[in-house]
């Protein structure tokens, strides 16, 4: 049974959504991971927690660095208070630790350094699968 998800780009850079989306795309067909993704996509922060409500969001990957009004640390915040259990996978071309702990610490599933590495997409993907027991280990 394939399941549908609805997953959340944000990045403040068009290309890199577009990039993002298309790993995983190829990640799901490569792994033949049992899902169909539905995508949604911002370039900002400010609407994140409106497109969660409204468009029932099932993973988020967050640009760490946006150039708007808000961080992505602040939308991360902000989606915790809210969603406890949302997967979001924090993104960045900043692997410094500082900002690995930094997400990790204000409640980030995962983290991904750009360019995107299809394996490390891969796992963020596999880790919400196995998660939401939509594959066995």
């Amino acid at each position: 049974m394939v399941e549908n998800i609805n997953i959340l780009l944000v990045d403040d850079v068009e290309y890199s959504r577009e990039i993002l989306r298309s790993a995983i795309i190829s990640c799901i067909d490569d792994n033949k991971f049992p899902i169909r993704p539905h995508f949604f996509q911002t370039g900002d922060g400010t609407s994140v927690i409106e497109i969660v409500q409204h468009r029932n969001i099932h993973l988020i990957y967050l640009d760490i660095n946006l150039a708007a009004i808000t961080s992505g640390l602040d939308v991360l915040e902000g989606v915790r208070k809210i969603y406890k259990d949302l997967e979001v996978v924090m993104c960045s071309s900043e692997s410094s630790s500082d900002n690995v702990m930094a997400a990790i610490k204000n409640g980030a599933n995962g983290f991904i350094v750009k360019p995107f590495n299809s394996g490390r997409v891969s796992d963020t993907l596999k880790k919400y699968l196995l998660k939401n027991k939509l594959i066995s280990d």
